[in-house]
């Protein structure tokens, strides 16, 4: 494999989502072989216990690299070191193949997060048996959750484990840590979450500002701001666009989450195909998986929390909420991509 080729599969990989855009990668080429790994320090955080989070941000980085890598006519085959405490858990020995099928490629610079809302709709039947087809693999399953009874469901968990997170100092802290303040509201930064791709609107962006203080977070919530921000920050948006759907697995081994990150990925990129908007949510999920170690006192909240995870997928392990839908306009602010990735990638990127 050449360097050109080399270097635009870094490419694809670094496009990749990852929480709170942390992008917790590390490559390493040997002739043509390639090991991913998680970089320690931009991992390990409260809610990335046992590498949740970091393994997720693999399976779509993974994923990524072997479709550009489809594209450009070479195939890998691949090799799992996902231990508990492995910090390099895929190998990829490359090769040349004849086939360049990789209809996804085109959509992996244009995805991206959108956070905004309303969206329009419909998404209609055959876009969800699409985007099921991209997920149903390797244990790995895609739910429509659009009749009533089912969204009101998620619609509880996902205001429960958003409020959480406002709840608990340890994920408070956590969640405006990747917050780039610095950058302002009309700027986009290269790690971290610039506060413009965050579709607060303008009147209470100081207040949100403020809110990272956690004595005034701490003093909020005794008259209920988290709840109130759970409610803003997931039921408004969800009931606002015509799809929601779940990415759920059969295991919770790291394999398993990673082959998560690889099904989003890939149903992400279909959907960008089909001109959707796409927002993620993870918290519920991560939590209820149960690796993440926040305060004793919410112990019996993320119980209920997993309980009704269960109850919404029996016999699996929900990870994944996407909400969907037509945004009205391109979205103008995007989280940047840092540069110089173990000195392959020269060029800046927003995904």
């Amino acid at each position: 494999m050449d360097a050109n080729a080399k270097n635009a599969i870094l490419r694809a990989a670094v496009a990749a989502p990852s929480a709170d855009n942390s992008q917790p990668w590390l490559f390493h080429w040997e002739e043509d072989t390639l090991d991913l790994g998680i970089d320690p320090s931009r991992s390990g955080g409260v809610s990335d216990g046992r590498y949740v989070l970091s393994d997720l941000a693999v399976g779509a980085c993974l994923e990524n690299m072997l479709i550009r890598g489809r594209s450009l006519g070479h195939e890998a085959d691949m090799r799992f070191f996902a231990t508990d405490a492995d910090l390099w858990p895929v190998r990829l020995a490359w090769r040349s193949t004849d086939t360049r099928d990789a209809p996804l490629a085109a959509a992996i610079d244009a995805r991206h997060t959108d956070r905004r809302f309303p969206w329009r709709g419909p998404v209609g039947m055959d876009v969800h048996q699409r985007l099921a087809e991209q997920a149903d693999r390797d244990g790995v399953q895609l739910h429509w959750l659009n009749d009533k009874a089912t969204r009101a469901q998620a619609l509880a968990i996902l205001r429960r484990a958003e409020a959480l997170r406002f709840k608990s100092p340890l994920l408070h802290a956590e969640l405006f840590s990747s917050v780039r303040f610095d950058v302002g509201w009309r700027a986009t930064a290269a790690e971290g979450l610039p506060p413009a791709a965050l579709a607060v609107e303008a009147p209470m962006r100081p207040v949100f500002q403020a809110l990272r203080n956690p004595r005034l977070m701490a003093a909020m919530n005794r008259v209920g701001a988290a709840s109130m921000l759970g409610f803003r920050s997931s039921v408004m948006p969800v009931r606002l666009a015509p799809a929601l759907c779940l990415l759920s697995v059969a295991g919770t081994s790291r394999r398993d989450i990673i082959n998560v990150g690889r099904a989003l990925e890939r149903v992400w990129l279909q959907a960008t195909c089909e001109g959707l908007a796409v927002q993620p949510f993870a918290a519920a999920g991560v939590l209820a998986l149960g690796f993440c170690k926040i305060e004793p006192r919410l112990n019996a909240e993320i119980a209920a929390l997993q309980s009704a995870m269960h109850a919404l997928c029996p016999g699996a392990h929900c990870v994944m909420f996407l909400r969907m839908g037509r945004a009205r306009s391109p979205v103008r602010w995007r989280s940047g991509r840092r540069t110089g990735v173990q000195g392959q990638v020269s060029a800046s990127f927003t995904v």
